[in-house]
C-alpha cells in the first residue's frame, strides 16, 4: 500500500499537465484554421536512456524508459509550453561501504509550465516540478538492509528554443525535499525530512532527423545533468543528505 501511495503522489503532478494538454487539444479542434499548422501543437515522444545517480559514497544507475508529452499554445492566459515526462527503470545500488543491490525500482517525473517572455517566443521562462522515487528495500551483498527514498523538487526554468530542432534549459533550484524512510532498514532508525536550497541543472535536447511535421519519426538525443549541494541537519546525530549528482542520456522517439 505505500508503494502505491508513493507512487500516486509522484505522478499527479504529471496527472494534471497530462489532463491540461488533453483539454487544450479538445478546447482547440474546434477553432483550427483552414490553414495547416506547421507542427501539430501537442506531441508525444516514447524512449530508452541512462540514469546515473552519485553520492560521494554510493551510486545508482541502470536504463530507463521514457515517454513525454507536450503541448505548445497561443491561448490567452494559458502558458506557451506544457511539459509531462516520466521515466521507469530499473537500477543497480553500489556503495564500497555497504555492497552492492540489483533490480532497484525508480520511477520519476517531471512537469513544467512555461511562458515566453519576448516576442519570437525562443525564450522563455517557468517553473518545473520533479519527482523521484526510489526502492532499495532488500538486502545487499555484503548484509546491509535498505529502504524507500522519495525526493521532489520545484525549479526556476529558463529555456532556450531557436527556430531549429535544439532546446537548451538552465534550472535554479527553488526548494527540494528528500525523504528517507530508515525504519525500513532498522527499527531503531528514525524516518527523515532533510530540505535541499542550492542547485542547478542544465539540459539539451536536439533532434537531428525530420520531426513530426516532417511525415515521420523524429529521434531525439537528449542529456540533462543535475547538481545539488548538501542538505539541512535534522535530529540529535544530525542526519543530512549528502551533495549529488545525477545524469541522464536519452534517445526518443517522437510522434
Amino acid at each position: 500500500m505505500h508503494f502505491i501511495q508513493l507512487c500516486a503522489f509522484a505522478i499527479r503532478p504529471l496527472a494534471w499537465i497530462t489532463t491540461g494538454l488533453a483539454l487544450q487539444t479538445t478546447l482547440g479542434a474546434h477553432a483550427q484554421s483552414t490553414e495547416p499548422a506547421p507542427e501539430p501543437p501537442t506531441t508525444w515522444a516514447a524512449g530508452l536512456g541512462w540514469w546515473r545517480y552519485s553520492e560521494p559514497v554510493m551510486k545508482l544507475e541502470g536504463p530507463q524508459l521514457t515517454l513525454r508529452a507536450q503541448h505548445t499554445s497561443q491561448e490567452a492566459g494559458w502558458p506557451k509550453l506544457l511539459e509531462a515526462d516520466i521515466g521507469v527503470g530499473s537500477l543497480r545500488y553500489s556503495s564500497q561501504g555497504s555492497g552492492s543491490l540489483s533490480q532497484v525500482p525508480m520511477l520519476r517525473g517531471q512537469a513544467s509550465a512555461l511562458w515566453g517572455v519576448e516576442p519570437s517566443g525562443q525564450w522563455r521562462v517557468g517553473l518545473q516540478l520533479e519527482a523521484t522515487w526510489t526502492d532499495l528495500r532488500g538486502t545487499t551483498s555484503t548484509g546491509h538492509s535498505g529502504y524507500e527514498r522519495f525526493n521532489s523538487k520545484a525549479w526556476a526554468v529558463l529555456q532556450y528554443e531557436p527556430p531549429s530542432t535544439s532546446r537548451t534549459e538552465l534550472g535554479l533550484l527553488l526548494r527540494g525535499r528528500q525523504q528517507s524512510y530508515l525504519s525500513q532498514a532498522n527499527p531503531t532508525l528514525p524516518d527523515i525530512t532533510n530540505t535541499q536550497k542550492r542547485g542547478v541543472f542544465l539540459a539539451y535536447r536536439h533532434s537531428p532527423l525530420a520531426g513530426p511535421s516532417g511525415g515521420g519519426y523524429g529521434l531525439r538525443p537528449w542529456i540533462r545533468y543535475t547538481s545539488v549541494s548538501n542538505s539541512d541537519q535534522v535530529g540529535v546525530e544530525g542526519w543530512y543528505e549528502p551533495r549529488n549528482r545525477t545524469l541522464q542520456i536519452g534517445l526518443e522517439s517522437s510522434w
